[in-house]
């Protein structure tokens, strides 16, 4: 508690200057493993502003596609209608599209994403780059000067566009690895949902098949282990979707120590069952715009998978869940497996 309170001190005190970098803990990883409902418990703590998957935000046409979890529009809403104006003014730019040019070109996720890998170095001579650069960090400083809040939750998950934060300058990145049992994230890939703006589903959403699921987790996976890897001086750390759901206040001692911030009373509220606000997170699961959310374990797919299912995803992504510690027969989880970046031992999963 001590360490935790020291931290929160410390960042109290370096947030007090107007030249203080924005502090942004982004959470990285595959789709389909908690992060919407970790973001939502992460910003309700007082100091904190958590903005879902953020880089959904420039896309053009978003607006007609995404709700806030407040439940308005992009535009409508109160708060990323305050983002875009001062953003506009930060850069001196009316229109999204170069935005959304710039962020396609440095951080999409498409094949084996080598180019973008690339492309996002220190020093790249590219004057896409700088811009780019600009008004990513514009972005940040919009939001922080539209809340008040100078710690900033994004839920992405995208890796690159991780890499690209830890690049730009004037931002404080703290990383966040998200992991969720393989077998886990296919089975909720399977499922279809038809297109409701008001129930969070922007578009029709068709089911995935296994082998298309297990090769998605394990890219994505391995590209946030390389943006830990390139960024050792990064505070981060992995955490296991089943860890946050059966003992949330260890994983959000372990977020807390990465973010400098002190979540006990956010666990405090957790353990009694209290529900959580959603905030004003713009896209992400559909689960934010239903209102205040309880946590609890979504551990469905140990029945609902059919056992050639579960075997396929273990033949395909099974050693890297071993690594992850994860077993093949799941059982009760028992103990945590979060690891910070001074400890990468991986404990039991299952």
């Amino acid at each position: 508690m001590a360490e935790l309170t020291d931290l929160k001190i410390a960042a109290e005190t370096a947030d007090a200057r107007p030249d203080a970098p924005i502090r942004v803990v982004y959470v990285m990883g595959a789709g389909r493993s908690g992060s919407t409902v970790l973001d939502t418990i992460l910003n309700n703590h007082e100091d904190v502003i958590g903005v879902g998957e953020l880089v959904h935000l420039f896309i053009d046409g978003s607006a007609q596609k995404e709700n806030c979890s407040c439940g308005e529009t992009r535009d409508a809403c109160q708060v990323w209608h305050g983002v875009r104006e001062r953003w506009s003014e930060l850069t001196g730019l009316s229109s999204i599209t170069e935005h959304e040019r710039l962020m396609t070109k440095f951080t999409r996720v498409q094949r084996l994403a080598i180019p973008e890998w690339h492309r996002l170095r220190a020093g790249n001579p590219d004057p896409d780059f700088a811009e780019c650069l600009k008004q990513t960090r514009a972005t940040y400083q919009a939001i922080a000067d539209a809340t008040g809040k100078r710690v900033i939750i994004e839920s992405s998950k995208n890796p690159l566009r991780a890499k690209l934060l830890c690049l730009t300058p004037g931002l404080d990145v703290r990383l966040v690895h998200l992991v969720r049992d393989a077998r886990g994230v296919a089975w909720s890939r399977m499922k279809p949902f038809a297109k409701s703006k008001e129930g969070g589903v922007p578009q029709d959403i068709k089911p995935k098949p296994i082998h298309i699921s297990a090769g998605y987790w394990l890219f994505m996976n391995f590209l946030s282990e390389q943006v830990r890897k390139s960024f050792p001086d990064q505070p981060s750390t992995r955490i296991h979707y089943e860890d946050f759901v059966t003992t949330p206040e260890q994983t959000l001692k372990e977020i807390g120590e990465v973010a400098g911030l002190d979540y006990t009373a956010i666990s405090d509220r957790l353990l009694t069952g209290a529900p959580m606000a959603p905030g004003h997170l713009y896209a992400g699961n559909r689960v934010r715009t239903a209102g205040p959310i309880k946590l609890r374990s979504d551990m469905a797919w140990t029945e609902k998978l059919r056992p050639n299912q579960k075997r396929l995803t273990w033949l395909l992504a099974g050693h890297k869940l071993r690594q992850y510690g994860y077993q093949e027969l799941p059982t009760t989880l028992t103990e945590s497996h979060s690891e910070t970046v001074s400890d990468d031992s991986l404990r039991s999963a299952a």
